[in-house]
């Protein structure tokens, strides 16, 4: 369904919806008393969370502008994934998403009721005093978070596209080899070591 870079950027960015989730449940149910009831509740340590959340934002944002760099130049960085799959590829994304953020809100309440003085415990804790606002908040969240996902990798494969539909420069033809001209040096035959021998000096003086 997704490649392992988009595995790695929807687990970094599931933090900061689950977060999404729990705050905006207290907020639709409490309106603006939701402060007061999120501290009498024991959620205090969210602070801390939010801004692991954010720093994992971050990181995945650096590595799609990466992945962004890479299919510019050309290059195919590892991990990357092919063009985005038909509608029920999205629709899939959708429910597991979804379906992931409704189980870490309701795991998340759950250990607060077992752990944290003055929170409701067991399914109170989780749909009670406006908790199942966290189904269609879960629903929402998730298809913001599949169709983030599903823009990214469609973007990376419209750049990719459009870089493999640039021009390409023709390619110079090979320069051909030709022998080097040799010049060889005319030799006077006298001058060599073949040249043929005079007669005798005796041959020449008469008797």
């Amino acid at each position: 369904m997704l490649g392992p870079f988009h595995r790695y950027r929807g687990m970094a960015l599931l933090p900061l919806a689950a977060l999404a989730v729990h705050q905006l449940r207290y907020l639709l149910a409490f309106g603006a008393g939701a402060e007061q009831r999120l501290a009498d509740e024991g959620h205090s340590y969210l602070g801390s969370i939010e801004a692991v959340a954010i720093v994992l934002c971050a990181v995945a944002l650096g590595g799609f502008l990466t992945h962004l760099a890479s299919a510019w130049c050309g290059r195919a960085a590892a991990g990357t994934d092919a063009a985005p799959s038909p509608r029920r590829g999205l629709l899939k994304l959708w429910a597991v998403a979804a379906l992931v953020l409704a189980g870490i809100y309701t795991g998340q309440e759950l250990l607060e009721g077992f752990l944290v003085a003055g929170h409701p415990p067991g399914v109170e804790g989780v749909l009670g005093h406006g908790g199942w606002l966290m189904a269609p908040l879960s629903l929402a969240i998730g298809g913001l978070l599949a169709l983030l996902l599903r823009g990214a990798q469609a973007v990376l494969a419209l750049v990719r596209r459009a870089v493999a539909a640039r021009p390409r420069p023709a390619a110079e033809p090979a320069p051909r080899l030709r022998p080097a001209r040799v010049l060889l040096r005319r030799v006077d035959p006298l001058a060599g070591a073949a040249a043929g021998r005079a007669p005798p000096v005796r041959a020449l003086v008469p008797a």
